[in-house]
């Protein structure tokens, strides 16, 4: 299965088993994720920071767990990914107290 909007249409239970048994890749998953979210974005302006290469260097790594390959989408309010900018609004709740540096771990 390479086609990129059968993969974005799957569920991650589904995403996970094609992977688990070799029926596509990590690497293929995350284009078809990009793919659809180059797709739909700009409609909806969800994605404000896409890390694609952080994800295609991963999905090229190796991998272990039930969800190994899967790609997701991370909403963060009170931290940030590794490699992604601070969300607006970030510094004056740091300042406050609110929020760990971006440097802490």
């Amino acid at each position: 299965m390479t086609d990129s909007t059968d993969l974005a249409a799957l569920d991650a239970t589904a995403q996970a088993a094609l992977v688990a048994n070799g029926e596509a890749t990590a690497a293929e998953l995350v284009d078809a994720a990009i793919a659809r979210v180059e797709q739909v974005n700009p409609a909806l302006n969800a994605v404000i920071h896409p890390l694609f290469d952080q994800a295609r260097s991963r999905a090229a790594g190796r991998l272990t767990g039930p969800f190994a390959g899967v790609p997701m989408g991370v909403k963060y309010l009170d931290g940030q990914p590794a490699g992604a900018p601070p969300p607006p609004g970030t510094n004056p709740r740091t300042e406050a107290g609110c929020l760990a540096p971006p440097s802490a771990s």
